[in-house]
């Protein structure tokens, strides 16, 4: 309006600033709060409900979040070239950088996490408190549990999630699942771990040179010459494990 741009909630006109940030507008997933980064002069800042939150230099492109029941919101924001994750407008402690892919909820919006580095080291925040330091953390690994019979990611009347954190960290030149603050066997490289629906077991592939395997709960299974990417699943009821492994076909030995 008047070249100022507004967001427009169910026909209701929101306050105007000098920009929106693109691609932040979102709602909780139970469709009761929404949320969106806005620009007024040189500051940047959330908006929750059309309510402003405190400003800042920067707001994290693609951090803001919403937890699946709207009761809580989450996003990364900077002052004087350090960052930090702003949890339900409270300001969390400053770092060198935080991770993409983060924060993140618990399916139940009890619990959050994100990465974090400081002075070259990488670390996982989950609850504020720091995990052990690593020289990488896999981009988009970290994870809580569902914990639930029928965990989806928009079933957050399930309950009982997040009681298990895990994801890929990197330490030397080698990779490692970290399941609950404990690291597991050392591989050239591992995907994101995933959690049967109970919470129960665990499960991530692993590279090995130039084959690959599947780790389940902590036990390595057949090598192969790859493995599918996303075709890691557990069965509902967590028992089962299955993937698609990859066999090269040779010519015969003449």
């Amino acid at each position: 309006e008047g070249n100022k741009p507004l967001v427009i909630v169910d026909g209701q006109w929101g306050p105007e600033y000098d920009n929106i940030g693109q691609g932040t507008l979102t709602f909780s997933a139970n469709g009761k709060r929404v949320a969106y980064g806005a620009i007024k002069g040189r500051k940047q800042f959330v908006v929750v409900d059309g309510q402003p939150g405190p400003e800042f230099e920067g707001i994290g492109p693609g951090s803001l979040i919403l937890s699946a029941d709207g009761t809580r919101v989450a996003y990364v924001a900077g002052n004087s070239g350090k960052w930090f994750v702003v949890e339900d407008g409270q300001q969390g402690p400053e770092f060198d950088g935080i991770g993409q892919g983060t924060p993140i909820f618990s399916l139940d919006g009890k619990r959050a996490a994100y990465t974090a580095m400081k002075g070259g080291k990488w670390r996982v925040i989950v609850d504020g408190q720091a995990g052990p330091e690593y020289d990488d953390i896999g981009q988009g690994s970290v994870i809580f549990s569902a914990d639930g019979k029928r965990a989806r990611i928009l079933d957050y009347k399930t309950g009982k999630t997040g009681k298990r954190v895990a994801y890929a960290a990197m330490k030397g030149k080698k990779w490692l699942a970290v399941v609950d603050d404990q690291p597991g066997p050392d591989y050239d490289q591992v995907g994101s771990p995933i959690f049967s629906a109970d919470g129960g077991r665990v499960a991530y592939t692993a590279t090995i040179g130039k084959k690959g395997a599947v780790v389940v709960d902590g036990r390595r299974g057949p090598e192969f010459d790859g493995i599918g990417k996303g075709t890691l699943i557990f069965s509902p009821n967590g028992q089962r494990v299955a993937y698609d492994g990859t066999i090269e076909l040779r010519p015969r030995e003449r």
